[in-house]
C-alpha cells in the first residue's frame, strides 16, 4: 500500500509559518508592554523624587518650580497612556495568536482522523491479502487432499 500523505500539508505548514509569526509578533508586544511599565514605574518615581518646597519663594522660582512638575505630571501620564496601548496591542496580538493556533489545531485533527482512516484501511488491506492467502492454501490442501483419495 502507499504511504500516508497528508493531502493539506502545504496548507498546515503555511498555518504553523503564521503562528509562529503571531506569536513572534506577541513576544514582541509583550516586550513593548514592559518596556512601557519601566518607564512608567521610572516617570512616576522622577516625579514623587521632586521635593516639594515649602516656605516662601520669589515669583519666578515658584514659577520655575511649578512648570518642572507640570512636564513632570505630563510625563507620567504619557507613560501611563503608553502603557495602555502597549496593553491593547498585545492583548490584539494575542487574540490573533489563539486564532493562528485554532485553525492549525483544526487541520492537525483533520491530518490525525485521516491519518488513522488511511491505517484503517492498511489493516483491512492486510487483512484481505491474509485471507486470499489462507483461502488460496486451502484450496489448495483441499485439492490435494482429493486428488489423494
Amino acid at each position: 500500500m502507499r504511504r500516508y500523505r497528508f493531502g493539506l500539508e502545504s496548507a498546515l505548514r503555511a498555518r504553523r509559518a503564521q503562528e509562529d509569526v503571531a506569536r513572534q509578533r506577541l513576544a514582541d508586544a509583550n516586550h513593548q508592554v514592559q518596556r512601557a511599565r519601566s518607564a512608567h514605574r521610572a516617570a512616576v518615581d522622577a516625579y514623587r523624587a521632586v521635593a516639594v518646597a515649602g516656605g516662601v519663594t520669589d515669583r519666578d522660582t515658584f514659577a520655575a518650580r511649578r512648570a518642572q512638575e507640570m512636564r513632570m505630571a505630563e510625563s507620567v501620564e504619557r507613560a501611563h497612556r503608553a502603557v495602555a496601548q502597549a496593553e491593547v496591542q498585545a492583548a490584539t496580538l494575542y487574540a490573533a495568536w489563539v486564532e493562528a493556533g485554532k485553525q492549525v489545531a483544526s487541520l492537525e485533527r483533520l491530518d490525525e482522523r485521516r491519518r488513522s482512516e488511511w491505517a484503517a484501511e492498511a489493516l483491512r488491506d492486510e487483512a484481505r491479502a491474509v485471507d486470499d492467502v489462507v483461502a488460496a492454501r486451502w484450496s489448495a490442501e483441499t485439492a490435494a487432499e482429493r486428488e489423494a483419495l
